[in-house]
């Protein structure tokens, strides 16, 4: 199993964007020396509260020239508020930088704050993130190319830099409404997928996906790392108080702010739903919170009822919680889970 620490860049109350930078690289560092497979950059704008992760590639970047092992993935670029032939020229560069680290994940971000605040209608947001993959892709493995879309045109362009690795960085797709897991299956691409929907949702959705995968003559069944909050301790005790405070912060946020911008009402009731669910609820369902021993048997579930081979976790949910602790989480992680995973 390919186990990443997903990082927000979050502002902690009492502290300053500058000190979020400081306090994010260097946990980004901790996990290199404890030996984290990965690390996961989110995108997030116009979210002073929550977060200065608004440029992946930039942060992807300078991790990639301060470290030398830990994998640098983006969970997600949103790819259709962006130039992609831009994007696909700084991927590469970056692919460079980190001597073929990168993890390309993509996805289209169910925040219309986002596209509202880019003057980019939420409603073209699928037809520019097709378009913007083929862009990329193209780029990616041609030469030159021409490309005429509804949405971007280039015409007789070549990328520069190519990408390091061959035939380019691995690319990952967030999935979460029903019909983009046969969609996805089809065209071969390795999913996300978030711990937030009920477990048989889950389950049901993914067999879509392996069907059209298998359908389609892709080898294997299909790829599916799975994003969860997570969070360890010595004590069970320890485990659901230390995070309680960050958890339902970022809960009531979602409901908070979040809702209001979520692309679809289902959405919108979903994470009302669960802002008003107790703190039993959530621990049983949506975060990993506990010792060594109930997190290896959390993933054992996973990986038996979903198959998943890889995760993405938010190992600070909420990003309050405090550095020191974040950091003893991951050392628990990787010294008493990973190594059963090995």
């Amino acid at each position: 199993m390919i186990f990443g620490m997903s990082t927000d860049f979050n502002v902690r109350p009492g502290k300053t964007q500058a000190d979020a930078f400081d306090e994010s690289f260097k946990q980004v560092m901790a996990a290199e020396k404890l030996g984290i497979d990965a690390v996961w950059l989110g995108e997030h704008h116009f979210s002073p509260d929550r977060s200065v992760l608004a440029s992946p590639l930039i942060i992807a970047s300078a991790i990639g020239s301060m470290t030398e092992r830990v994998r640098i993935g983006l969970a997600v670029q949103v790819l259709p508020l962006t130039n992609p032939l831009r994007v696909a020229e700084e991927a590469a560069t970056v692919d460079h930088i980190s001597k073929g680290r990168l993890d390309f994940g993509i996805g289209r971000s169910g925040l219309t704050l986002y596209y509202e605040g880019y003057n980019v209608p939420y409603a073209e947001s699928r037809g520019r993130f097709m378009e913007a993959l083929e862009v990329v892709t193209k780029a990616w493995t041609q030469p030159s190319f021409t490309f005429e879309g509804e949405f971007y045109s280039y015409h007789d362009v070549t990328l520069v830099p190519s990408p390091y690795q061959e035939p380019h960085p691995p690319i990952r797709v967030a999935v979460s409404s029903e019909d983009t897991y046969s969609m996805l299956g089809t065209m071969g691409y390795p999913v996300f997928i978030g711990a937030n929907s009920p477990m048989e949702e889950l389950k049901a959705r993914l067999k879509t996906y392996r069907q059209a995968w298998e359908s389609a003559g892709h080898a294997g069944e299909g790829n599916c790392f799975i994003r969860v909050p997570a969070y360890l301790a010595e004590t069970e005790e320890q485990a659901r108080s230390e995070p309680k405070e960050s958890a339902m912060w970022m809960i009531q946020y979602g409901a908070r702010q979040l809702a209001g911008s979520a692309a679809s009402a289902e959405s919108a009731a979903r994470l009302t739903a669960i802002a008003n669910q107790p703190y039993e609820d959530i621990l049983a369902r949506r975060v990993m919170f506990g010792t060594p021993e109930q997190v290896i048997d959390r993933l054992n579930m996973y990986q038996d009822e979903l198959g998943i081979s890889g995760v993405v976790l938010e190992t600070n949910y909420g990003g309050q919680i405090p550095y020191d602790l974040v950091v003893k989480s991951l050392r628990l992680l990787a010294e008493e889970v990973m190594p059963s995973f090995k």
